[in-house]
């Protein structure tokens, strides 16, 4: 899989976590023109609704008016609410418009010289579906000035097996350790349903807590001259000993709909995780030219780890498709450690080509014969983002959906979503039939969703779950806020309530086949201050019930128009609207797409051609692709080229003969990192722990360790031993001998290093 040419097409914008501002001239953060002195966090977690405020300042050490870009990526779960920027003391927010409106009034204030801001995540709405990460440019930064960015944005932090977890990107991905003068967070956790367990997941950050009780855990930290050598994250249980129950939280405002939450709680019940009969398991791994670099390493974790995680009673296959299909097997093989090896060696051994075509790999997973008596799974490890072949979603989703009533058994569609671009409208309708779906960022750490996600093959959902609240005259508008619940989870719906007084709440369904009853009173209040984040998260359901309803049918007037006035009203971003400051923020959306060889180019409609002169002499004109309202051309770099960064001119012609130039860099890195790996010893007892330390060149971002027989073993950054450290355990049943552990490092650029380690285990 490794490519001979590792490219990074303006890097900048892969991921921007805590958030960060680069000098225009610069392609990473640099501490000495911009550097970043506070960082105020306040975090306060109700009920699964997380509300994160970030203040930071950035100081202008030069004597020079800048320019400078602000990125900030967007956790999975999250939607952007407000944002802000101070013109010297002057708080500058952003205004929820109209899409289109905002645009306009964009581009009026730019020819008027002003400093308009636009935020948006991507130039279409179906693409702005599928973004994580925002753009602002900010204009002007005054010499030896500080400037003052504010974000606020709304997470929902889901249970799994009865644990939460809940992680503030602070580490970067991209630009190595950053550091601010002062971090300061507070920290509020909230629960309708005893918390217990709660700890510190991250070390860096030793949080002192002031409050613990079973509903409330206050807690802050302040430090000077920190380093973010690792993310902020906290884990917490929530206690079961009382059995299954039902919550209700309401909130209403004078003059408006009263809203409610109603969660039950869901104790696992009989079935164990991972337990049950024997499965038969059908993989389908995306190695299409889309999942280069981030997404391929996440994708590969998720199926080095799933395949680990099945019994020699199971039985899988591993199909790897593109534009075309390529199986592991003609047919399923048991789920033994020689047959797994040979698969995770068959994908190694692949390499990443051409297009995506959805169609043809849901064909050839459907057609795969299950065992007897085994439950089917069809597990789909992909972005989600088809080129060949049909490529609507409604049309792809119409067809699986055909397929799968064909299907004898029905497998369980199980969906492992990566990328920040990745296609989860059509991943969703997908698994809707009765699987489930997980998702995880480009550059985001998967451990906890992966293991959240394994641990529900072999297990069974909640079936027919429902809420009925009675009286029925007085609710309207009830959504769940997950589609498939399982059991240890909780299962949630928002709605509005009409007239105050006393409602009943009743949570139905079918757990481990047999039937599923909770029932709870609640007061509907004329007034209630408390829980200010429901009329958000009710208009937030209903809105993507709406975007649902557009995926599948296509759009119509009156659902726009719905969705544009919920999003001002209560807002927060969506496809068709966009926040809009003035005068002194820029906020562009991304023209240039990361990872694959592939310039994008999106640009005004009256261009009508766009031509890319590359540094290495390719002259290459952009095709425009209409359904994506892009232009968009293929290249490889020289492989003799020096790294460096260079520049691709672009030339756009309007239909009026105009012609104007652009420029957009793109950086060639092609050293792999050094790596130097040391056991304690080099002979172990099976049943041992092995504990490794590896030093990797300071370019490095991911280490793992592999060995035959055990699944990847990530390490991570140990600021006291100065190195790399991971731990395993010889599994017990690993035959005696010798053994080569291989380290492998990967840099920022995604080049590779390794170093082979001998290792003996003993009889």
């Amino acid at each position: 899989m490794r490519l001979p040419l590792l490219l990074l097409l303006i890097p900048l914008l892969l991921a921007a976590d805590s958030g960060v501002l680069i000098p225009s001239d610069r392609q990473q953060p640099d501490p000495a023109v911009l550097s970043l002195e506070e960082l105020w966090v306040t975090i306060r977690i109700e009920d699964g609704d997380a509300r994160v405020f970030l203040r930071q300042i950035f100081t202008n050490h030069t004597g020079e008016r800048l320019e400078g870009t602000y990125l900030y990526s967007m956790p999975t779960r999250a939607t952007m609410s407000d944002f802000a920027i101070w013109g010297d003391v002057t708080r500058i927010p952003g205004v929820i418009m109209e899409r289109r409106r905002a645009e306009e009034i964009y581009y009026g204030l730019r020819w008027q010289s002003l400093d308009p801001g636009l935020l948006e995540n991507e130039p279409t709405p179906a693409e702005l579906r599928r973004s994580s990460v925002f753009g602002v440019k900010v204009v002007p930064i005054l010499p030896y000035s500080t400037t003052r960015i504010e974000l606020e944005y709304h997470e929902t932090v889901p249970v799994e097996n009865l644990k939460s977890m809940f992680a503030l990107p602070l580490r970067p991905d991209v630009y190595q350790v950053q550091a601010a003068g002062l971090l300061h967070i507070d920290f509020e956790l909230h629960s309708a349903h005893p918390i217990t367990g709660f700890e510190l997941a991250s070390g860096a950050y030793p949080i002192k807590i002031e409050q613990s009780t079973p509903n409330l855990v206050k807690a802050s930290y302040e430090v000077r001259n920190v380093s973010f050598v690792e993310d902020f994250a906290v884990r917490w249980g929530l206690e079961s000993r009382r059995g299954d129950r039902l919550e209700v939280i309401t909130h209403r405002d004078a003059g408006e709909p009263g809203f409610f939450e109603a969660s039950a709680l869901l104790t696992p019940g009989a079935a164990a995780a991972g337990g049950g009969g024997p499965k038969s398991v059908t993989v389908l791994f995306d190695t299409s030219l889309s999942m280069q670099w981030d997404k391929l390493e996440r994708n590969f974790q998720a199926l080095e780890t799933l395949l680990h995680s099945l019994r020699p009673a199971d039985q899988f296959n591993l199909l790897l498709f593109n534009s075309e299909v390529s199986p592991f097997s003609p047919s399923p093989v048991r789920a033994e450690t020689p047959a797994v090896e040979r698969a995770i060696a068959f994908i190694k051994a692949s390499r990443l080509r051409g297009g995506t075509n959805l169609e043809r790999a849901l064909t050839a997973g459907l057609a795969q014969p299950a065992a007897a008596g085994a439950e089917s799974y069809l597990v789909l490890l992909t972005d989600g983002s088809a080129t060949r072949g049909p490529i609507a979603n409604n049309k792809l989703a119409a067809f699986y959906a055909a397929k799968w009533k064909q299907a004898a058994p029905h497998p369980r569609t199980f969906v492992f979503a990566v990328g920040d671009d990745a296609n989860l409208p059509l991943l969703r309708l997908l698994a809707r039939a009765d699987g489930a779906v997980e998702w995880v960022r480009s550059t985001e750490p998967i451990e906890f969703k992966l293991n959240a996600f394994l641990a529900k093959l072999g297990r069974r959902p909640v079936d027919q779950l429902a809420l009925a609240a009675e009286p029925a005259a007085s609710f309207a508008l009830v959504y769940p806020l997950e589609e498939t619940v399982f059991p240890g989870s909780i299962a949630a719906w928002v709605g509005q309530y009409k007239q105050p007084g006393a409602g009943t709440f009743t949570a139905r369904g079918v757990r481990d086949g047999k039937p599923l009853q909770l029932r709870t009173k609640a007061q509907l209040p004329a007034t209630n201050a408390e829980h200010p984040q429901l009329p958000r998260t009710w208009a937030r359901a209903r809105v993507d019930a709406l975007l649902e309803k557009i995926e599948r049918e296509g759009e119509d007037r009156a659902s726009i128009d719905e969705i544009i006035r919920l999003s001002r009203k209560y807002k927060f971003v969506t496809p068709y609207t966009a926040f809009l400051a003035a005068p002194r923020a820029l906020l562009r959306p991304r023209l240039i797409r990361p990872g694959d060889p592939v310039l994008r180019v999106k640009t005004d409609p009256s261009i009508v051609s766009v031509v890319a002169l590359f540094p290495f002499g390719l002259v290459k004109p952009l095709r425009y692709l209409p359904d994506e309202d892009m232009w968009q051309t293929r290249f490889l770099a020289p492989t003799d080229m020096n790294d460096g960064v260079y520049q691709v001119r672009l030339v756009l012609r309007d239909r009026a003969g105009r012609s104007y130039r652009e420029s957009k860099s793109f950086v060639i890195s092609s050293k792999p990192p050094v790596v130097r790996a040391r056991l304690d010893k080099a002979r172990f007892q099976r049943g041992e722990q092995v504990r490794l330390r590896v030093s990797a060149s300071k370019t490095t971002r991911t280490v793992s360790a592999r060995m035959y027989g055990i699944a990847p073993v990530s390490l991570r950054w140990n600021q006291r031993e100065m190195a790399n450290t991971g731990e395993f355990i010889v599994p017990t049943g690993l035959p005696a001998g010798r053994y080569v552990l291989t380290v492998t490092a990967e840099d920022f650029a995604h080049n590779i290093g390794s170093q082979e380690v001998p290792l003996e285990v003993l009889p």
